[in-house]
């Protein structure tokens, strides 16, 4: 398969999600995608993105937890 994005090469991997929702940082771990050797971009399958979006609603049987440090570049960054 070929990337829409940049035409490289994509390849079959299992890869981690972090997912925003609302203020919550929801990591979904194993998740199979088609990924862009060159720029990155991923590709999931229909079945796949159903599994994503139930898993991340229901979030019943967490794996684990863990601690994220947060930081901010907040006024460092100028536009």
């Amino acid at each position: 398969m070929q990337c829409l994005v940049c035409h490289h090469d994509m390849v079959e991997r299992k890869i981690t999600l972090d997912l925003h929702i609302g203020e919550d940082l929801v990591g979904i771990e194993e998740v199979p995608a088609t990924v862009c050797e060159n720029c990155g971009e991923r590709v999931f399958t229909p079945e796949v993105t159903r599994q994503v979006q139930a898993v991340a609603q229901e979030r019943k049987e967490r794996a684990r937890t863990i601690l994220v440090p947060v930081f901010s570049l907040g006024a460092q960054v100028k536009a």
